[in-house]
This record gives C-alpha cells, sequence and structure tokens, in this order.
C-alpha cells in the first residue's frame, strides 16, 4: 500500500510538472507574441554593408539598392531615415543611426544636411534602400569637420522609413537669387520664402525702434533681443533673412561642448550662406556671455547668415572677432539649456548628437 501511495505521489508530482512547464511555454509564446524582442524592433533591417566606388566621385552618384513604394520623397518632405556612413576612400565608419531607438529626422531641400543629401534623397521612396556616393564639395568641402579630413569624399547607405509630405519648396541650393536691390521684406512676415540673394540687403529696420525674435525650434522656444544701436547693420540683416524665412528648418550643424551653438547655414556643413558677405561690427572685449548672439565668420567683414549662440564658458571667453547683436532673455534656462545638451559629451564631433532644427523665426518690432 505504501508503494502505491508513493508511486501515485509521484504520478500527480509529475502532472503538475507537466503542467507548469507547459504554461511557462504558452507564457513565453505570448509574450512574444505581443511584445516582440526590443533589439530587433529597434531597425527594420540588419545593418547593411557598404561597397565602395570604383572610383572616388566627382559628382553625386545614387544608386537605389532596394526600391521602395508610394510616392517619392521632394523638397518640402519629412524624412524619417537610418544610415550609415563611411569614407569612400578607406572604407572606415565615421556615423551610424543604424542601431539607435529612433531614426533620423530631416526636412528636406531646407539645408538641414550637407548638400549630397539634400539632392541624393529627392526621388527615394518609402521603404527604399538607397546609396549615395558624395563628393567633398557636397559635403564638407576643403575645410572637412570634427571626424572628417579636408576634401573627403563620403559613401552612406540610408534607408528611409517613412515619407511625411509636405509643401513643395525650392531648394536652398536651386532657388534663383533675389536680384539686386534686394527689397525689403513685408514686416507681417507675408514675404515668401527667399534663400539666395544678390548682394546685402538696404536698411530695412527703423534703427530708433527696437526688435525682438522669437525662435522656434524643435526642442522649445527662446526669445532673442536685437542690438540696433550697437550693431544696426548685423540686425538689420538678421530681420531681413527672418522676415524672408530664410533660416525656417535650417539646423544647428555645429555644438562643440561648453562653447556655442552655429546656426543659419543652407548647406549644414560650415560653407553655406545668402550669397553675399558684409562688414564686422565688433564689440569690446569681454562682452559675450552665456545666450549672447554672435555673428560667425571666416575672417574680417565676412558676415553672413550664420550665426551662433554662446552656450558654454569657452564661448564667453572668445576674442572680440565676431559681431555681437543680440542677446537670449527668455529659453535660457529650458531651451537653450536642452540645446547644450545635445553637445558630444566626448568631445570626438563638433556636430550635435540630436536635430537641432529651426523652425521659424519671428520679428516683433515696437
Amino acid at each position: 500500500m505504501a508503494r502505491q501511495a508513493r508511486k501515485n505521489k509521484n504520478k500527480r508530482r509529475g502532472v503538475w510538472i507537466g503542467v507548469l512547464v507547459a504554461a511557462v511555454v504558452a507564457l513565453a509564446a505570448v509574450s512574444t507574441l505581443l511584445g516582440g524582442d526590443d533589439d530587433k524592433d529597434k531597425t527594420t533591417s540588419p545593418k547593411p554593408s557598404v561597397l565602395l566606388p570604383a572610383e572616388l566621385p566627382t559628382e553625386l552618384v545614387i544608386t537605389d539598392l532596394t526600391e521602395g513604394t508610394g510616392e517619392p520623397a521632394k523638397a518640402g518632405d519629412t524624412l524619417a531615415v537610418r544610415y550609415v556612413g563611411v569614407l569612400s576612400e578607406s572604407g572606415i565608419e565615421f556615423d551610424s543611426n543604424w542601431d539607435a531607438d529612433a531614426p533620423y529626422s530631416l526636412l528636406l531641400g531646407t539645408g538641414s544636411v550637407i548638400v549630397g543629401w539634400d539632392q541624393g534623397l529627392v526621388g527615394v521612396k518609402a521603404g527604399g534602400l538607397r546609396q549615395l556616393d558624395i563628393p567633398s564639395d557636397l559635403a564638407y568641402g576643403e575645410e572637412g569637420s570634427a571626424t572628417i579630413g579636408p576634401g573627403e569624399s563620403l559613401t552612406f547607405v540610408i534607408e528611409v522609413e517613412s515619407i511625411i509630405s509636405g509643401e513643395p519648396i525650392e531648394t536652398t541650393t536651386t532657388q534663383v537669387a533675389v536680384a539686386a536691390p534686394t527689397p525689403c521684406p513685408e514686416a507681417d512676415g507675408s514675404s515668401a520664402r527667399e534663400t539666395n540673394f544678390a548682394e546685402e540687403p538696404p536698411l530695412c529696420i527703423d534703427p530708433t525702434k527696437s526688435y525682438t525674435a522669437k525662435v522656434v525650434t524643435n526642442l522649445g522656444e527662446f526669445t532673442i533681443v536685437l542690438d540696433a544701436v550697437k550693431a544696426p547693420n548685423t540686425v538689420n540683416n538678421f530681420v531681413v533673412l527672418s522676415r524672408y524665412h530664410f533660416f525656417d528648418g535650417l539646423n544647428c550643424h555645429r555644438i562643440p561642448l561648453d562653447f556655442v551653438a552655429q546656426c543659419g547655414d543652407p548647406a549644414g556643413n560650415g560653407r553655406g550662406g545668402p550669397g553675399y558677405v558684409f562688414a564686422d561690427e565688433l564689440p569690446a572685449d569681454g562682452e559675450y556671455k552665456i545666450g549672447s548672439i554672435v555673428m560667425a565668420n571666416s575672417g574680417p567683414n565676412t558676415n553672413g547668415s550664420q550665426f551662433f549662440i554662446v552656450i558654454g564658458n569657452r564661448g564667453m571667453e572668445l576674442s572680440p572677432n565676431f559681431s555681437l547683436f543680440g542677446q537670449v532673455t527668455d529659453g535660457l534656462e529650458t531651451t537653450l539649456n536642452a540645446i547644450a545638451l545635445t553637445a558630444d559629451q566626448n568631445q570626438t564631433s563638433e556636430a550635435p548628437t540630436a536635430p537641432v532644427i529651426i523652425e521659424s523665426i519671428t520679428i516683433t518690432e515696437s
């Protein structure tokens, strides 16, 4: 009897173990069905290898590796992409977001990326995989960048996850220049967008009045009080370009740690401008402070559209070789702090670790 009882007890234990195992397997199956693997969800496909061009490109070369579906992308559309970038000559990878949690978003045709991307992604379709072999003059040119040497050609493989259709726009690289003399834009902001000008604009502001600029970015808003007394020509230039919507959609392409956030370049590589240059209006030594709005330049009297915002101590220590024309008032602790946090903490690159995009600038006169 005792032996039979032990036998029945062992049988029941075996049944319960079998039930538990079956339950665990079922739960695992449900979890996989409902949740999936988080790591696998990060990308739509395995990271591709990049086939280097047989010869270094002297012009933009576009190769569709996968065609994609739907309407082709046009200037004015917003694209979400994953990419791998290598040096065309050596194949050394210098940038990739393939394993990032979210794709990179860009507004096509506005200069928020290098010219090779702005031109090379026109016509791509959602789900498409496209290779761009980009000559240096459509990338970072003879100046290079923190991670790319002077004169380097670049090769990218780019997967387009989605395309959000937008209003068609003329690209900053193809728009016909506004003929001289430049007409003053409408003060109410109703003028059409212009990104190319034959010459420096005339005086369109009233130096006896005060001007502020409300800057809307993808990371928040901030307000600039413009100094038309100390820098009338520089303020006039900024007001004219803002009222022509020149800055709309442009990214802040250079944000070194504890230094400045440089914006306003339609080429997105430090080499772009509005088509003209104008003279300096330099401050005294020691005037730069956190939130100062300052013109970027490539030497004396070479101002154009690029400006920077002082966001760190190193920026405050700059020599007074750059025209100071405004000061951030509202948004110092919020938006400017968020912009500063996009700087590469390891200082391996001067490019921001996440996009910083100017969506609009509204000028108020009083």
